[in-house]
């Protein structure tokens, strides 16, 4: 591992660890995604996913890098990186981290090869435990909601408690708080954070963070 690459993943992980929140960007609109990740590199949000589902993906990544000063955070990640195709794209663009929804050795062999910061996703035991073997520093546990939310991750928490989980798959702000309880250590949002008003998007950011950080309950 280079010393450039290394020092990345590190910084990486010690803004998830530090602002547990990954701002998830997923939107048809390329101009709305740029919009929103900006609302939430100006709330406070360390790590910025900009998901496939949105067009020029790949493109608006290497905009908001060329943004951004010389290092992170804020830390620019590409998301929905379901196969190798999209995770050699991702990192053509210069991601800084990688989530998949699956989990997937072909991704996760990229991201070895990269040394980039892996997240993948899994829902089941096994898949944890694969995700985990894989490389992931993180395993997005999804979806979380339709399978019975924070009661879910507490159960698969009972045998895995030394694999650090994201929570995630579309819950509230104020439902943050359950999930930590259980063990989540971060959490994937996004939509929740929007609101029809900038000033209102910041005060959902910074609420989330503080949930996020267990400052609120």
């Amino acid at each position: 591992m280079s010393e450039s690459t290394s020092q990345t993943r590190t910084a990486v992980a010690s803004s998830l660890a530090e602002a547990p929140i990954i701002g998830v960007v997923r939107t048809n609109s390329k101009q709305e995604a740029a919009r929103q990740a900006r609302l939430f590199i100006a709330g406070g949000l360390q790590l910025i996913e900009i998901t496939f589902s949105v067009p020029e993906a790949t493109e608006l990544v290497r905009e908001l890098l060329d943004e951004r000063a010389a290092t992170g955070p804020p830390w620019i990640g590409m998301g929905t990186v379901t196969d190798a195709q999209r995770a050699e794209a991702a990192v053509d663009a210069g991601t800084e981290f990688i989530v998949s929804p699956n989990t997937s050795p072909s991704v996760a062999a990229v991201a070895r090869r990269a040394e980039t910061y892996l997240v993948l996703g899994a829902l089941t035991c096994t898949e944890i435990v694969e995700a985990r073997d894989l490389g992931a520093q993180i395993v997005k546990v999804y979806p979380l909601p339709p399978v019975g939310g924070a009661r879910y991750l507490a159960t698969v928490r009972q045998p895995l408690d030394d694999i650090p989980m994201l929570a995630a798959g579309g819950f509230t702000v104020e439902e943050i708080p359950d999930y930590r309880a259980v063990g989540a250590s971060a959490f994937g949002i996004g939509s929740p954070l929007l609101a029809p008003d900038d000033d209102e998007t910041r005060q959902r950011i910074a609420r989330a963070l503080s949930l996020a950080r267990g400052l609120e309950i």
